[in-house]
């Protein structure tokens, strides 16, 4: 996590209009492909130590939340793990370089000295970083239950600022009336565009994000009944021609802090 700091510098930070939340919140997607002892370690790096570190920022305004997910199926070729971090609005993003070392920091010193230099020495592993994505969600929604898996829906979006428009305007009314009536057993649900890296020479700008309890409302969707979908050509005509995703990716929440500062590990 700690070199996440040196890179969130060099990142694009920009202004972008809102459908559904009205003031910038930016989500940073931090994805590593880690296997064998380096993922054992990796796991009690952040249960015992990273995890404290977003205790402390996220009880202090810093970040919103901190996510550890693992994908669920899909090729060994792509990344397994992805942190999931929740910045917040403009001044938290600004400050972002230098967050992560100002919590780790207040977690050294609530140690004693000789065991914060064991933990500095287990803290140095490679971090088997694959990409890191800064994006500017636009819209989010959610209903009581706990969001255990999360199915990604990343695509490639011809016009960023329509697809807000209209996915506030088709999907997000539909969905959102859905969950609150228990027509679909899914938790949470959002959209969020690229805003660094950017450029033709990405495979995907755009991320719609089904939040479910249980893998198996994630499989056929979690609708009690077959549903009257929405016209989404307009959608679809965004996403390629075809409405068809670059891919979609389900992972797994394996540990979190919430918005209260609260860390869960499943």
């Amino acid at each position: 996590m700690k070199k996440t700091v040196s890179l969130v510098v060099t990142m694009l930070i920009c202004m972008m209009s809102f459908a559904q939340l009205t003031q910038p919140y930016y989500v940073m997607h931090d994805y590593r492909k880690v296997t064998g002892k380096d993922l054992k370690v990796m796991l009690e790096n952040e249960e015992h130590f990273w995890s404290k570190v977003a205790q402390v920022l996220v009880k202090e305004g810093k970040l919103t939340s901190w996510n550890m997910l693992e994908r669920v199926g899909g090729p060994e070729s792509e990344p397994n793990i992805l942190f999931l971090i929740t910045v917040g609005g403009k001044q938290n993003m600004h400050d972002l370089s230098a967050t992560f070392d100002y919590g780790a920091q207040k977690v050294f010193a609530s140690m004693g000295k000789d065991e914060a230099v064991f933990v500095k020495r287990g803290l140095n592993i490679d971090d088997h970083r694959v990409a890191m994505v800064m994006l500017n969600m636009s819209n989010y929604e959610s209903v009581e239950g706990k969001r255990n898996f999360i199915k990604m829906n990343y695509s490639k979006v011809s016009d960023v600022a329509k697809m807000n428009q209209l996915q506030t305007k088709v999907w997000g009314g539909f969905i959102k009336k859905s969950m609150t009536s228990g027509a679909v057993n899914q938790k949470t649900w959002s959209t969020s565009n690229v805003v660094s890296p950017v450029g033709t020479g990405y495979d995907w700008n755009y991320v719609s994000a089904d939040g479910y309890t249980n893998y198996e409302d994630v499989l056929d969707g979690g609708w009690s009944t077959p549903p009257t979908i929405p016209d989404l050509s307009e959608i679809g005509k965004l996403i390629g021609g075809t409405g068809a995703f670059h891919k979609s990716v389900t992972w797994n929440l394996i540990m979190s802090v919430n918005t209260k500062g609260e860390f869960t590990k499943r």
